[in-house]
């Protein structure tokens, strides 16, 4: 919502910043956008591509509804570190009642760990890298902090939420230990971390 609204969000900041901040607002706002705007891409990129790899693999080997749990993967994989397991149960529960041998079931546990390994290890870091701007230290921490303060909203919102104060410790002077803290630039200068 906010961003289908954010020109009118951006009226609104501006005029409580006030209009003398006007160019460094409309420039922190605009990197906030962008940011939360390549985050929002990248992530429906890869769980895309996540939900038909599980669909994909599913179908090979043999659990009915395949394309359906594919869907259902791609849709849960946006619950940061449950998502993918909660979508995991019903495939594994669907091929324990379908087959009478445990390779099949033990087979889509392999599956999900393994696309899930691939993805959170190798996929990710590359289509992401740099990014966000946050480093992965902060985020881990942001995503505990806001799924203990919201829950479940907090747990989907983390991310953005944390990108949008990295961005708000860049151009605003007394929030500038969220840069620090949150950033994924260095903190030091070559010469004092050799020192």
């Amino acid at each position: 919502f906010m961003l289908l609204r954010r020109e009118d969000l951006r009226d609104r900041v501006i005029s409580l910043v006030g209009v003398a901040q006007l160019a460094e607002t409309t420039r922190a706002l605009e990197e906030a956008g962008e940011r939360v705007s390549r985050y929002l891409l990248m992530q429906l990129l890869v769980n895309s591509g996540y939900g038909l790899a599980v669909g994909v693999g599913l179908w090979l080997i043999g659990v009915p509804y395949a394309p359906l749990w594919g869907f259902f993967a791609a849709l849960l994989r946006y619950i940061p570190y449950l998502g993918p397991w909660l979508a995991a149960l019903l495939p594994i529960a669907l091929s324990l009642l379908v087959s009478r041998e445990w390779t099949v079931a033990l087979m889509v546990v392999a599956l999900f760990a393994v696309l899930e390994l691939v993805t959170n290890m190798l996929v990710e870091p590359l289509v992401y890298g740099r990014g966000m701007g946050v480093s992965q230290a902060a985020l881990l921490i942001a995503v505990a902090f806001w799924t203990w303060l919201w829950g479940p909203v907090g747990l989907v919102l983390a991310s953005p939420l944390t990108v949008c104060l990295v961005v708000l410790g860049r151009y605003v002077p007394f929030l500038k230990f969220l840069d620090t803290l949150l950033g994924d630039r260095p903190a030091l200068g070559p010469s004092h971390r050799l020192y």
